[in-house]
């Protein structure tokens, strides 16, 4: 079966994981080990659990070429950016605590 590169972003726990699985695998890549995950994930789906992406698209019958589709991706991602968010900023951790003087 063909492979196709694409992009994840992994915690630094689960990346330092893979890399000791692979590691362990004689030398795997982390790439085959998180291949192989995945397979394993799917095929142990419990049952009516979707397992493909074939079927779960929904292609608009007035736009069977997808024409219109750039238009449409543009303009939803513009309404999600145009929402306000809330920003959360984390203060650093201090070493510990310091002692008064006296």
């Amino acid at each position: 079966m063909p492979k196709k590169a694409v992009s994840v972003t992994l915690g630094d726990e689960n990346v330092l994981w893979l890399k000791a699985r692979a590691a362990a695998r004689n030398g795997r890549g982390v790439s085959e080990i998180l291949d192989e995950l995945v397979t394993a994930a799917r095929a142990s789906a419990p049952a009516g659990a979707v397992r493909s992406v074939v079927g779960t698209i929904d292609i608009a019958a007035d736009d069977p070429g997808l024409d219109g589709a750039d238009a449409y991706v543009r303009t939803t991602f513009d309404r999600s950016v145009a929402r306000p968010f809330a920003v959360r900023e984390h203060l650093p951790v201090s070493g510990g605590r310091r002692r008064k003087r006296g």
